[in-house]
Protein backbone atom coordinates (compact mmCIF):
# COMPACT_ATOMS: atom_id res chain seq x y z
CA UNK A 1 0.00 0.00 0.00
CA UNK A 2 1.46 3.37 -0.95
CA UNK A 3 1.29 6.49 1.17
CA UNK A 4 -1.58 8.07 -0.74
CA UNK A 5 -3.68 4.91 -0.48
CA UNK A 6 -2.96 4.62 3.23
CA UNK A 7 -4.11 8.16 3.86
CA UNK A 8 -7.28 7.74 1.77
CA UNK A 9 -8.21 4.67 3.80
CA UNK A 10 -7.80 6.65 7.02
CA UNK A 11 -9.86 9.56 5.72
CA UNK A 12 -12.64 7.32 4.50
CA UNK A 13 -12.84 5.60 7.87
CA UNK A 14 -12.73 8.60 10.18
CA UNK A 15 -13.01 11.83 8.22
CA UNK A 16 -9.24 12.40 8.32
CA UNK A 17 -8.59 12.44 12.07
CA UNK A 18 -6.94 9.02 12.40
CA UNK A 19 -7.29 5.46 11.20
CA UNK A 20 -10.45 3.75 12.37
CA UNK A 21 -8.72 1.55 14.89
CA UNK A 22 -6.28 4.26 15.89
CA UNK A 23 -2.52 3.78 16.16
CA UNK A 24 -1.63 0.15 16.57
CA UNK A 25 -0.35 -0.99 19.93
CA UNK A 26 3.44 -1.38 20.23
CA UNK A 27 4.49 -4.81 19.02
CA UNK A 28 1.45 -5.35 16.78
CA UNK A 29 2.41 -6.62 13.33
CA UNK A 30 0.94 -5.07 10.16
CA UNK A 31 0.06 -7.00 7.03
CA UNK A 32 3.34 -5.88 5.47
CA UNK A 33 5.49 -7.34 8.23
CA UNK A 34 6.14 -4.06 10.02
CA UNK A 35 5.83 -3.82 13.79
CA UNK A 36 4.24 -0.87 15.57
CA UNK A 37 6.85 0.82 17.77
CA UNK A 38 6.18 3.36 20.50
CA UNK A 39 7.67 6.79 19.81
CA UNK A 40 7.73 9.88 21.98
CA UNK A 41 7.95 12.25 19.01
CA UNK A 42 5.98 10.57 16.21
CA UNK A 43 2.30 9.68 16.24
CA UNK A 44 2.72 6.36 14.43
CA UNK A 45 5.96 4.48 13.76
CA UNK A 46 6.27 1.06 12.15
CA UNK A 47 9.57 -0.77 11.65
CA UNK A 48 10.55 -4.09 10.10
CA UNK A 49 11.96 -6.41 12.78
CA UNK A 50 15.73 -6.89 12.62
CA UNK A 51 16.11 -4.28 9.87
CA UNK A 52 19.18 -2.15 10.59
CA UNK A 53 18.22 1.23 9.17
CA UNK A 54 21.21 2.81 10.89
CA UNK A 55 23.50 0.85 8.54
CA UNK A 56 22.30 2.94 5.60
CA UNK A 57 24.41 6.04 5.07
CA UNK A 58 23.05 7.04 1.67
CA UNK A 59 19.50 8.12 0.85
CA UNK A 60 17.58 8.41 -2.39
CA UNK A 61 14.78 10.96 -1.99
CA UNK A 62 11.69 10.60 -4.17
CA UNK A 63 9.77 13.71 -5.27
CA UNK A 64 7.39 14.77 -2.52
CA UNK A 65 3.67 14.99 -3.18
CA UNK A 66 1.31 17.26 -1.25
CA UNK A 67 -2.45 17.57 -1.08
CA UNK A 68 -4.36 20.46 0.45
CA UNK A 69 -7.26 19.62 2.77
CA UNK A 70 -10.43 19.14 0.74
CA UNK A 71 -12.32 21.81 2.70
CA UNK A 72 -9.51 24.38 2.89
CA UNK A 73 -10.61 26.62 0.03
CA UNK A 74 -14.29 26.57 1.03
CA UNK A 75 -13.64 27.24 4.73
CA UNK A 76 -11.14 30.00 4.05
CA UNK A 77 -13.35 31.82 1.56
CA UNK A 78 -16.36 31.54 3.87
CA UNK A 79 -14.59 33.66 6.49
CA UNK A 80 -13.04 36.21 4.09
CA UNK A 81 -14.01 39.19 2.03
CA UNK A 82 -14.44 38.25 -1.62
CA UNK A 83 -11.39 40.34 -2.51
CA UNK A 84 -9.27 37.92 -0.48
CA UNK A 85 -10.73 34.63 -1.70
CA UNK A 86 -8.40 31.84 -2.77
CA UNK A 87 -8.99 29.93 -5.97
CA UNK A 88 -7.97 26.62 -7.59
CA UNK A 89 -4.63 28.06 -8.68
CA UNK A 90 -3.90 29.02 -5.07
CA UNK A 91 -4.66 25.46 -3.97
CA UNK A 92 -2.16 24.11 -6.50
CA UNK A 93 0.44 26.72 -5.53
CA UNK A 94 0.16 26.03 -1.80
CA UNK A 95 0.50 22.27 -2.38
CA UNK A 96 3.46 22.68 -4.74
CA UNK A 97 5.26 25.06 -2.38
CA UNK A 98 4.83 22.69 0.56
CA UNK A 99 6.04 19.70 -1.46
CA UNK A 100 9.11 21.58 -2.68
CA UNK A 101 9.86 22.79 0.83
CA UNK A 102 9.63 19.34 2.43
CA UNK A 103 11.74 17.72 -0.28
CA UNK A 104 14.45 20.35 0.24
CA UNK A 105 14.29 20.04 4.03
CA UNK A 106 14.61 16.23 3.91
CA UNK A 107 17.76 16.49 1.77
CA UNK A 108 19.25 19.21 3.98
CA UNK A 109 18.50 17.37 7.21
CA UNK A 110 19.91 14.04 6.03
CA UNK A 111 23.01 15.78 4.68
CA UNK A 112 23.51 17.57 8.00
CA UNK A 113 23.42 14.20 9.76
CA UNK A 114 26.22 12.89 7.56
CA UNK A 115 24.20 11.04 4.93
CA UNK A 116 25.11 11.11 1.25
CA UNK A 117 22.31 11.98 -1.16
CA UNK A 118 22.21 9.30 -3.86
CA UNK A 119 21.12 9.96 -7.44
CA UNK A 120 20.01 6.41 -8.25
CA UNK A 121 19.26 3.09 -6.52
CA UNK A 122 22.32 1.12 -5.49
CA UNK A 123 23.32 -1.24 -2.66
CA UNK A 124 23.38 0.46 0.73
CA UNK A 125 20.92 3.19 -0.28
CA UNK A 126 17.75 3.90 1.69
CA UNK A 127 14.89 5.12 -0.49
CA UNK A 128 12.78 7.81 1.17
CA UNK A 129 9.25 8.47 -0.07
CA UNK A 130 7.48 11.29 1.77
CA UNK A 131 4.18 13.05 1.24
CA UNK A 132 1.94 15.66 2.80
CA UNK A 133 -1.78 15.08 3.25
CA UNK A 134 -4.59 17.26 4.58
CA UNK A 135 -2.45 20.41 4.35
CA UNK A 136 -4.18 23.41 5.92
CA UNK A 137 -2.60 26.88 5.85
CA UNK A 138 -4.52 29.15 8.19
CA UNK A 139 -3.72 32.57 6.74
CA UNK A 140 -2.24 32.60 3.24
CA UNK A 141 -1.39 35.98 1.72
CA UNK A 142 -4.35 37.53 -0.02
CA UNK A 143 -4.34 41.20 0.97
CA UNK A 144 -7.10 43.58 -0.07
CA UNK A 145 -7.18 47.41 0.12
CA UNK A 146 -9.03 47.05 3.44
CA UNK A 147 -6.62 44.57 5.01
CA UNK A 148 -3.19 45.66 6.18
CA UNK A 149 -2.06 42.68 8.27
CA UNK A 150 -3.30 39.24 9.28
CA UNK A 151 -2.41 37.67 12.62
CA UNK A 152 -2.42 34.04 13.70
CA UNK A 153 -0.83 31.91 16.41
CA UNK A 154 -0.21 28.89 14.18
CA UNK A 155 0.72 28.84 10.51
CA UNK A 156 -1.23 25.64 9.83
CA UNK A 157 -1.14 21.88 10.08
CA UNK A 158 -0.62 18.78 7.97
CA UNK A 159 -0.37 15.02 8.08
CA UNK A 160 3.20 13.98 7.25
CA UNK A 161 3.86 10.51 5.87
CA UNK A 162 7.07 8.69 5.08
CA UNK A 163 8.10 5.26 3.87
CA UNK A 164 11.67 3.96 3.86
CA UNK A 165 12.68 1.08 1.59
CA UNK A 166 15.84 -0.64 0.52
CA UNK A 167 16.55 1.10 -2.78
CA UNK A 168 17.59 -2.12 -4.56
CA UNK A 169 15.17 -4.75 -3.24
CA UNK A 170 12.25 -2.42 -2.58
CA UNK A 171 11.66 -4.03 0.81
CA UNK A 172 9.59 -1.77 3.05
CA UNK A 173 11.61 -1.10 6.20
CA UNK A 174 9.71 1.68 7.97
CA UNK A 175 6.58 3.79 7.84
CA UNK A 176 5.80 7.00 9.72
CA UNK A 177 2.57 8.94 10.05
CA UNK A 178 2.49 12.15 12.06
CA UNK A 179 0.00 14.98 12.48
CA UNK A 180 2.01 18.18 12.89
CA UNK A 181 1.19 21.80 13.69
CA UNK A 182 3.41 24.53 12.25
CA UNK A 183 4.02 26.39 15.50
CA UNK A 184 7.11 27.67 17.29
CA UNK A 185 5.73 30.14 19.82
CA UNK A 186 2.46 30.57 21.72
CA UNK A 187 1.96 34.27 21.00
CA UNK A 188 0.09 35.71 18.02
CA UNK A 189 2.26 36.44 14.96
CA UNK A 190 1.88 38.37 11.75
CA UNK A 191 0.93 35.95 8.96
CA UNK A 192 2.28 36.09 5.42
CA UNK A 193 3.50 33.63 2.82
CA UNK A 194 7.03 34.25 4.10
CA UNK A 195 6.23 33.53 7.75
CA UNK A 196 4.03 30.58 6.80
CA UNK A 197 6.93 29.06 4.87
CA UNK A 198 9.24 29.67 7.82
CA UNK A 199 7.02 27.88 10.35
CA UNK A 200 6.22 24.99 8.02
CA UNK A 201 9.93 24.56 7.28
CA UNK A 202 10.52 24.39 11.04
CA UNK A 203 7.84 21.68 11.33
CA UNK A 204 9.37 19.73 8.44
CA UNK A 205 12.86 19.94 9.97
CA UNK A 206 11.69 18.67 13.36
CA UNK A 207 9.75 15.83 11.80
CA UNK A 208 12.57 14.74 9.51
CA UNK A 209 15.07 14.86 12.37
CA UNK A 210 12.70 12.79 14.53
CA UNK A 211 12.35 10.20 11.75
CA UNK A 212 16.13 9.94 11.38
CA UNK A 213 16.60 9.62 15.15
CA UNK A 214 14.06 6.79 15.33
CA UNK A 215 15.63 4.98 12.39
CA UNK A 216 19.11 5.28 13.87
CA UNK A 217 17.88 4.06 17.25
CA UNK A 218 16.37 0.91 15.73
CA UNK A 219 19.37 -1.33 16.35
CA UNK A 220 19.21 -0.54 20.08
CA UNK A 221 15.57 -1.45 20.53
CA UNK A 222 14.60 -4.67 22.23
Amino acid sequence: MNLQTLFIVCVAATGGAACAAGPQAPGQVTGEGLVAVQSRQLDELYLRPNADLAAYRKVLIDPVRAEVSSDWQKNLNYSRNVSRWVGPDDVKRVAADAASSLESVIAQTYSARGYEIAAAPEPGVLRITASIADLYVYAPDRYSPWTVKTFTRDAGQATLLLEARDAVTGTLLARVMHRGIAREVTRVNTASDVTNRFWFDALFRRWTADCIAEFEAGRNRS
